[in-house]
This record gives C-alpha cells, structure tokens and sequence, in this order.
C-alpha cells in the first residue's frame, strides 16, 4: 500500500464519518420538528376544548341567571296579585 492509498482511504473514512454524522443530525432535526408540530398540535387542541369549555361556562352562567330572572318575575307578580286580591277583601269589608 503506497502513501496515496492509504491519504485515499483515510478521506474515504473521513468523508463517511462526516455522512454518517451529517445522516444523525438530519434524522435528529426531523425527529424534533416532528416533535415540535405534534405538541404543537396538542397545545392547539388543549386550547380550543379550554375554549370550548369556557363558553360553555358562560352560556350555563347565562341560563341560570335567566332561569333566576324569570322566577323572581314570577315571584312579584305572583305577590302583586296577592296583594291586590287582599286590598279587594279589605275594601269588601
């Protein structure tokens, strides 16, 4: 083996060396962009179901609060009547 073989080879393995380390860092970088959008895509979801719960929320703290208007109508109403139904018993009187 002369002095040029052995130069030759050493690139060779330094060229496949350099490939092999250039190939991990390729896969390594495309794993972790991988990564990177699923968890982003999980963040996405996690923020529309908070969302959706949050109006969901409001709309139950709406209805409930209708639901409250509603009775105390019914409630002064109901004690309007009364009171008018007792003025006419006294004017009876």
């Amino acid at each position: 083996m002369t002095s040029a073989d052995t130069f030759d080879n050493t690139v060779i393995n330094a060229g496949e060396t350099l490939g092999a380390t250039a190939g991990k860092v390729v896969a390594t970088a495309k794993r972790t962009a991988t990564a990177i959008s699923e968890e982003k895509a999980r963040l996405a979801g996690a923020a529309a179901q908070a969302r959706s719960e949050g109006r969901r929320a409001v709309k139950r703290g709406k209805r409930e609060v209708r639901k409250a208007v509603k009775s105390a109508k019914k409630a002064a109403a109901s004690a309007r009547k009364s009171v008018k139904r007792v003025a006419k018993k006294l004017k009876r009187r």
